[in-house]
């Protein structure tokens, strides 16, 4: 996806709340945003949002007091997460549609994203969400393609919401291989490939990227990840990044996730704040 005027703000706003987290001061964060808009200030539209982000924070980095501003935060919400899960849970279960369901959670789990915002309401999230399902809905499609698949990727975004990723996976059938790809290293507060451990994975295989870039940064990603990646009956991507790395490329995916800005939402054709449930064919 190419970019907007309005993601270059963005991508250096992010780096703002990020020092902030991570407890500099404020000439410290002053240095930060300057050295950020430095790297990407030549860029054009040509980048995608996610790209544009993941070079802004990286130019953030040397300004850390520690290598992950975001460690305790995803522990939080990855306690947040198991906790709203089982209180959900009973919904879930009784639903005519178990699987529509946990998508849709997978979805809702999209908010929280210390990127875009920090305040949130999960739990009256969730339950809205479940009563209001998708703006835009290609899940008739997908529940076809998922009859005949034997291998899915799930591409992963944030902590707390992997909770929700991982219920959905472990509900499929144990036939089906299933796959979960997460970061190789820290960015904002994306799963990495070691905090994975921490989780009950069951049957489902982590994998990482081999990247540490927001999204899928295809020049970066590893070898096991890309072959992975074009050989999977089933494609899956969660949030923004992600769907700003595969919408316009490669191969087909569905992607889900929740409509944050008006550029996303100008792309999908649905409203800020609605869910989408989307299957992207090249």
């Amino acid at each position: 996806m190419k970019g907007a005027p309005e993601c270059f703000p963005c991508s250096l706003n992010q780096v703002l709340k990020l020092m902030r987290v991570a407890g500099a001061d404020d000439e410290t964060i002053l240095r930060a945003i300057k050295d950020s808009w430095e790297a990407i200030k030549a860029f054009g539209l040509e980048k995608s949002p996610a790209y544009v982000a993941t070079v802004a924070i990286r130019k953030a980095k040397r300004y850390f007091p520690v290598d992950d501003p975001y460690r305790g935060l995803k522990s939080q919400h990855n306690e947040l997460a198991a906790d709203m899960l089982e209180r959900i849970k009973p919904i879930l279960d009784s639903s005519p549609d178990p699987l529509k369901a946990a998508l849709i959670v997978m979805a809702s789990g999209n908010i929280i994203d210390l990127g875009v915002h920090h305040e949130f309401d999960l739990e009256g999230t969730l339950r809205r969400n479940l009563e209001e399902g998708f703006a835009r809905n290609d899940y008739e499609y997908f529940r076809d393609r998922l009859d005949r698949a034997s291998s899915l990727l799930l591409i992963a975004d944030n902590a707390g919401e992997i909770v929700f990723d991982l219920h959905f996976l472990k509900s499929l059938s144990p036939g089906l291989d299933r796959y979960i790809a997460v970061k190789e290293g820290p960015i904002l507060n994306d799963v990495t490939i070691s905090e994975m451990s921490g989780f009950d994975t069951g049957d489902v295989k982590a994998v990482s990227t081999g990247s540490d870039g927001l999204g899928v940064i295809f020049d970066e990603v590893s070898e096991d990840f890309m072959k992975l990646f074009e050989e999977a009956d089933i494609v899956i991507a969660k949030g923004h990044a992600n769907f700003e790395s595969l919408v316009d490329g490669r191969r087909d995916a569905f992607l889900i996730l929740k409509a944050k800005c008006p550029v996303v939402a100008e792309k999908l054709g649905v409203e800020v704040g609605d869910l989408v449930f989307y299957y992207y064919q090249p």
